[in-house]
Parts: structure tokens; C-alpha cells; sequence
């Protein structure tokens, strides 16, 4: 078997694998989101690290809803300094830049994004979501989370989250050893976790609209001006 083939076996049994552990997080999640925008309330996401590709795929994404809103600054998001993102996911009180004067508070719901759920940002920014009285939606790795110790005086964010997605993830999240390298490669995290944030927000947008409410969608700025029907197939030059 190729490494391409083990690969793509792996990643459709673990996408299997997550949706049924998550069939009952996917409806409580979407019908708490829908609650929440039919009651004028808002819909939060933050990531650190790597999970802030997650946040980006609920924000401004081509077939998302418009009503998310992001939480993440400019010193958060730089890549000029590769080194940075991980120092300011363990930096003790850094959240305060990220929550001062957002207005969040009860009603509101917050998805919370991280392999570990162990981050020290990740863990006080999931606490300060719950002390305003935010309801907390995490997707995490419960067996990495298990494996790895917590932050010391934090608890771990499966502790704490009101709703938990679990990506069904390998400890380290990496998937596949390839001989001759001591580190395995093709992580499945982005992949499940992308997959069941869009099967939520599909069901979220399905439920809106069935109380006749009826979200925005961002679309594809890129789509172009399609041929009629009528120009027929283009001419073969």
C-alpha cells in the first residue's frame, strides 16, 4: 500500500468515526445556535496556533453564515514571526487583549478551538466566555487532551465547555509513520474539525430557515459571470 492510500483509508475512517460520536453535539450545538440568533444573540469562534484555520472557516467563507464574529487580534493572526503563535497560546492572562470590550454575555455562545485543550489562552478565554455567562462549544482531541497534563492551576477546556466536539484525533495528531522519519506527518485535525463545523452550520442554516429566518451567506467573489445556457458549449479553436 502506497502512503497516499493508507492516508486517504485513514482520514474517510476517522471523518466516519467523528460523525458518529458527534450526531447527538451536531443537533444540541445547532439548535442552541439557532435559538441563539432567533433571540438576537451572537455567535463567537477563537482559535490559537493552527486552530485559527478553523475560525477561518467559519468567517468570511464561501457557503458560511455572516452573523460569526472572530475572536483574534493582528499580534495573533502575524506570521512574520513563526515562533510567536505558540508563545501566545501559553502566555498566562494574554485573553485580556482578545475579550476587553466585546459586550459577550448570557445567550451569547462561543466555539472554542484546540487539539490539546490545554492552552493556557485557550483554557482563561474559554473561562472568561463562561464567567459572562457564554455558553462554550469545543472541538478538541479528547484522547490527546486526556494523554497531555493541564496547564498548572487551569483545568483542561473538555472540563469546562458546554458542548463538546470530539475530532476523534490520534494523540499528536499526526496519523501516519513513514520509516526513516521520527516524527509522523498527515494530521487529521483541520479535516475532521473543518467537516463538522460546515455539517453544523449547514444544519444551523436549515433550522433558520424553517423558523423563517433566513441568514445571510457569504458567496464565492470569485465565481465570475457564468455562460447562458442558451451560448451553448465554447467554441473549439
Amino acid at each position: 500500500m502506497t502512503v497516499r492510500s493508507e492516508w486517504r483509508q485513514h482520514i474517510v475512517a476517522v471523518l466516519e468515526e467523528a460523525f458518529e460520536r458527534n450526531a447527538a453535539t451536531i443537533d444540541n450545538v445547532a439548535a442552541a445556535i439557532t435559538t441563539a440568533v432567533l433571540d438576537g444573540r451572537h455567535i463567537y469562534a477563537f482559535g490559537a496556533g493552527h486552530s485559527l484555520s478553523l475560525v477561518n472557516e467559519m468567517y468570511r467563507r464561501a457557503g458560511g453564515v455572516k452573523f460569526v464574529r472572530p475572536i483574534w487580534n493582528e499580534e495573533l493572526l502575524s506570521r512574520a514571526d513563526e515562533e510567536l503563535a505558540g508563545k501566545l497560546e501559553n502566555e498566562l492572562g494574554y485573553y485580556r487583549k482578545l475579550t476587553q470590550g466585546l459586550g459577550w454575555g448570557p445567550g451569547d455562545l462561543c466555539w472554542v478551538l484546540s487539539n490539546s485543550g490545554r492552552n493556557a489562552l485557550v483554557v482563561e478565554l474559554a473561562l472568561e466566555a463562561k464567567r459572562h455567562g457564554v455558553a462554550v462549544i469545543a472541538l478538541t482531541s479528547l484522547t490527546h487532551s486526556a494523554a497531555v497534563p493541564a496547564t498548572p492551576g487551569l483545568p483542561k477546556l473538555p472540563e469546562i465547555a458546554d458542548y463538546i466536539f470530539d475530532n476523534a484525533g490520534a494523540y499528536g495528531d499526526a496519523s501516519i509513520a513513514i520509516p526513516g522519519l521520527a516524527q509522523q506527518v498527515a494530521p487529521t485535525s483541520t479535516i475532521v474539525g473543518a467537516a463538522l463545523i460546515q455539517a453544523t452550520w449547514a444544519e444551523v442554516a436549515e433550522r433558520l430557515v424553517a423558523h423563517g429566518h433566513v441568514p445571510e451567506i457569504w458567496g464565492s467573489a470569485n465565481r465570475g459571470t457564468l455562460p447562458s445556457s442558451k451560448q451553448g458549449p465554447p467554441k473549439q479553436t
